[in-house]
């Protein structure tokens, strides 16, 4: 039996040498670049497969290209304004959620809200 291999398609690629009004792009136009970009990743992933390093290092430079365009669209956008400050609703770096936290011990002593499952309230007898 004789096992063919899938040619690639060719991805399809952004003009991004072209000039672009950044306010006059649509949705339409970040949504087909954001699924060419799936398709060259899937490409590369399937050429790394094949061992084929050449056709994955094209692909990377397309993608890599069309990267950059759509940084620069999202750079040339107004900043939006938000009500809020963002800084307050964000945690401490080393901080965890409450429920996340409960139960786990820290310095091998037992958490405060519930010890190591092992008391009196599991089993129902109280000896």
């Amino acid at each position: 039996m004789q096992q063919q291999h899938q040619q690639t398609p060719q991805p399809p690629t952004l003009n991004s040498g072209t000039s672009f009004s950044p306010n006059a792009i649509t949705t339409e136009q970040i949504q087909k670049c954001l699924d060419d970009n799936k398709n060259l990743i899937l490409a590369i992933l399937e050429n790394q497969n094949l061992g084929k390093f050449q056709e994955c290092a094209q692909y990377q430079a397309i993608l890599q290209k069309n990267l950059m365009y759509l940084a620069a669209i999202a750079d040339a956008q107004p900043p939006t304004t938000q009500s809020q400050p963002s800084i307050p609703s964000q945690m401490p770096p080393n901080s965890m959620p409450q429920q996340a936290n409960r139960g786990m011990k820290q310095d091998g002593s037992e958490a405060a809200s519930g010890g190591d499952g092992q008391g009196k309230s599991r089993g129902g007898r109280d000896s």
